[in-house]
């Protein structure tokens, strides 16, 4: 008798019947006429005293129709989304063209004003057959994702922002390679700041350990820089990663309303609960992007205000967080403001290049940020009480062309 967690299904009839179950290799071959499965116990009537051979293939799915497929050689679809930088997104196309890999096609979204979309229209539009462009109004970072993706073809979205610039001829061929795994579902590549870069960490384990990491306050923890491969880790950036069609449509996309500087996780929230044994995301150093700090335009992340920061983190907290982690969230809720207030400060101070303030302007760079650091802090309470009375926007939590 035999008896385990396993699934047992079977795929041929007769005197010999092979068995798939949820676990991952090969199992063993025995004689019996009846064994447990986790739906009960299975049991073969037979008149004569025939040997039945049973092959348990051992899978990590209880249900053989809700795998992956292994992707040996999948469509890739990049899509790069694109806000009046049409000039840095030919860069990027100049790159793909020289991919070594062949099965892919480029989409561009482009939310630019019509003046900037028409001195660049010609170029871009006979650039390559492969390439797309789908125009839309600006629908900041994540409606742009899911409007992109319903207009991909492909099996894997390969994301790509419009200011940073692949690295090398096997850019593509790297994250589609992971795909032949059918538990792999997404990829993060590396990020480097300067050319020919080995490692900007002085502990290269420590930014290991926090590569793609959440905090208990749901800041997601980059660390790219690093050149080791890791997996499972628990979210992609939205830059230079990739990720199944099917589960991006499964996990219902990006939640568009949170008009964001930084990645907006609610699609890597749901994956951890949904996602089938074995499956996991990763990190691959291999596919490798320059980042261009120097590029202005975009969403503004590098010129914004602490005022904006703020008004952003507090969308992510009080419409994708709390849906997610509402007891945690209103249970430490005064923690949570804290950290919001602390997490939009630490950007203003270190990534952005705002002046456009008349405390700056009278006090300088330097002490006019501290002044204005403390008059959103007197007005904070106020954007706490709106954001507790303003209700969440409702979405279908579907992804769809418009």
């Amino acid at each position: 008798m035999y008896s385990g967690n396993a699934g047992l299904v079977p795929i041929m009839a007769g005197k010999y019947i092979s068995y798939l179950s949820s676990s991952s290799s090969l199992f063993w071959c025995c004689n019996l006429s009846s064994f447990e499965s986790r739906n009960g116990p299975v049991r073969f009537n037979h008149s004569r005293s025939d040997e039945f051979i049973v092959v348990v293939t051992m899978l990590k799915h209880s249900e053989i129709s809700t795998r992956c497929p292994a992707l040996s050689n999948p469509f890739v679809s990049v899509l790069i989304r694109s806000y009046n930088r049409l000039h840095c997104v030919l860069e990027i196309l100049e790159v793909c063209k020289a991919q070594t890999y062949n099965n892919f096609e480029v989409v561009i979204l482009d939310q630019s004003i019509d003046d900037h979309w028409e001195s660049h229209r010609k170029e871009i539009e006979e650039f390559d057959s492969r390439f797309r462009v789908v125009r839309s109004k600006p629908l900041g970072p994540p409606g742009a994702r899911n409007v992109g993706v319903a207009h991909c073809r492909g099996d894997v979205i390969l994301f790509m922002d419009d200011d940073d610039l692949p690295v090398g001829e096997d850019w593509i061929s790297y994250h589609a390679k992971n795909y032949a795994d059918p538990f792999c579902i997404g990829v993060s590549g590396r990020h480097i700041h300067q050319p020919n870069e080995k490692s900007r960490y002085k502990d290269a384990q420590w930014a290991y350990k926090r590569c793609l990491t959440i905090s208990f306050f749901f800041k997601g923890r980059v660390f790219t820089g690093i050149n080791m491969l890791k997996k499972p880790v628990q979210w992609l950036h939205g830059n230079n990663s990739s990720i199944r069609k099917s589960y991006i449509i499964k996990l219902g996309g990006w939640y568009p309303y949170v008009v964001s500087d930084h990645e907006e996780h609610s699609p890597y929230f749901k994956f951890q609960k949904v996602k089938q044994p074995g499956e996991y995301l990763m990190f691959d150093p291999k596919p490798i992007v320059l980042r261009r700090f120097d590029i202005p335009g975009g969403v503004e992340r590098r010129t914004i205000s602490l005022h904006t920061l703020l008004v952003h983190r507090m969308q992510f907290y009080h419409w994708v967080i709390s849906t997610h982690f509402p007891v945690r969230f209103y249970g430490l809720y005064p923690f949570f403001m804290i950290s919001c207030f602390r997490l939009a400060t630490r950007h203003f101070l270190k990534g952005s290049r705002f002046d456009d303030i008349f405390w700056i302007r009278w006090f300088g760079n330097k002490f006019g940020k501290y002044f204005y650091i403390i008059q959103e802090l007197v007005l904070f309470p106020v954007l706490i009480l709106k954001f507790l009375i303003k209700p969440k926007p409702k979405w279908n939590g579907q992804v769809s062309k418009t």
